[in-house]
């Protein structure tokens, strides 16, 4: 009987241990890469992105557009957390990197800050949008629903509607607007926690001075909801408002307040026309108040200004020539 033996290849080993072992020609299933996502160590509890360097572990968490950051580094105890909103046209920091003493206690910061600016809308102003004062040549978000504007000649603040509705309604400007130079220390005083201490501090120095019974009104009823441990008595040294009604008051029983002056008035060539008005026992006078015993006299113009005039008050004279006599 003839023999013919299997064909191999030269050197394939035949038996013994070093038998090729069998295998399958089937292409294993790859197991999904290890995931960047760590819902335990996220910024601030939510499912959100892990990242760092040789040094420093990051947990990142995006929701509706606003991001919270927490990084912790191995050169020192404690995490630090930061807030960013990215609904704008530019990101803003919301809540600057600040230094906790614990990983949780960073979270915890991140995420109450990103609820909070959560609450607002963002007013999505830009050159060219229309303000009281013109269109704006500049804007800039201080925080969000809180946008400074400026236009050739003036400028001041817009709050969206959900910081409006927090502004008390004794001090609420018409359609949310606060011009710079009085106004916009209402709105920096509601939303003091969301602004630079700077800027709060100086809008409770310009509110004191020009809405010094709005502020006794409504700061002094409650200095903490606007971040003051305690009220303090406005004095005249610190308002206008206050300064002027002291002068008044002390000139009220003996002084008339000049309300309006005209010079040339219709039939009186030559003439000024000053309007006076009783001064009220309180000193207190303002547009909003109906001025008391108005009437019109006329002073000749080479006479003017009458003998005794300060700052718009004169001693009561019943020898001035009334109008229409």
């Amino acid at each position: 009987m003839t023999y013919t033996p299997a064909h191999k290849p030269a050197g394939t080993p035949d038996g013994g241990q070093f038998t090729a072992p069998a295998h399958s020609d089937a292409v294993p299933a790859l197991g999904a890469p290890a995931s960047r996502y760590n819902p335990y160590r996220d910024a601030d509890g939510t499912r959100g992105e892990a990242g760092g360097d040789e040094y420093t572990d990051a947990f990142l968490s995006n929701v509706g557009g606003i991001e919270a950051r927490v990084t912790t580094d191995i050169r020192e105890e404690g995490a630090r957390a930061e807030v960013i909103d990215y609904r704008g046209d530019r990101p803003k920091v919301i809540s600057s990197q600040q230094h906790f003493d614990s990983l949780d206690e960073a979270k915890e910061h991140a995420k109450t800050a990103r609820t909070r600016a959560a609450r607002y809308s963002l007013n999505h102003l830009f050159e060219g949008s229309r303000t009281p004062w013109g269109k704006a040549q500049g804007t800039s978000m201080m925080a969000p629903g809180i946008d400074a504007v400026w236009t050739s000649g003036h400028g001041g603040i817009k709050l969206s509607p959900e910081r409006a509705e927090e502004v008390d309604p004794a001090w609420r400007e018409p359609a949310d607007w606060y011009e710079q130079d009085c106004a916009w220390s209402k709105a920096a005083i509601t939303h003091h926690q969301d602004l630079n201490p700077a800027d709060v501090k100086n809008a409770h120095t310009t509110a004191r001075r020009y809405y010094p019974d709005e502020y006794e009104a409504i700061v002094g009823k409650d200095p903490a909801k606007y971040g003051l441990t305690e009220f303090e008595p406005i004095t005249g040294a610190e308002s206008l408002v206050i300064r002027e009604r002291e002068f008044l008051v002390a000139r009220a029983a003996t002084h008339d307040k000049v309300t309006s002056v005209v010079r040339d008035p219709d039939g009186h060539p030559g003439m000024i026309a000053m309007t006076l008005a009783d001064i009220p026992a309180d000193g207190r006078m303002s547009d909003d108040v109906p001025i008391a015993n108005a009437r019109t006299v006329l002073v000749p113009q080479e006479e003017w200004p009458p003998a005794g005039m300060e700052k718009l008050t004169l001693p009561e004279d019943s020898s001035f020539e009334m109008a229409g006599d």
